[in-house]
């Protein structure tokens, strides 16, 4: 009886880690959360958190889908650049440095 109930327990508790490892924490902005609640359901894979040019800044990959772009928000949802991805693979152009200035990556979600 104690090991069914220490399984049990342990399989509750793995399935809340599980379930909350993905969703961005209340740390991260709201319209972040918001666009991380709009496109995770499409070609989202992760979204970072980085400091970039004096700025906290929110890259949201989109690796399972040929040819998006990977996109940089600042905290209030609006776009910066995209330094990569899309037809070109170049992104946009606006950021060519991006992942060699940003700095102090943090995980905030993954599919």
């Amino acid at each position: 009886m104690k090991r069914l109930v220490t399984f049990i327990l342990a399989s509750l508790i793995s399935v809340a880690f599980i379930s909350c490892a993905h969703d961005a924490g209340t740390d991260v902005p709201k319209p972040i959360r918001k666009l991380i609640s709009e496109q995770k359901g499409y070609c989202l894979t992760s979204v970072e958190k980085y400091h970039y040019q004096g700025k906290e800044v929110y890259l949201f990959e989109s690796s399972s889908c040929a040819d998006y772009p990977a996109v940089v928000y600042d905290e209030k949802g609006n776009v910066i650049c995209m330094p990569s991805g899309g037809l070109s693979g170049a992104g946009d152009g606006k950021c060519p440095c991006f992942y060699d200035e940003a700095i102090d990556k943090e995980d905030v979600w993954k599919k």
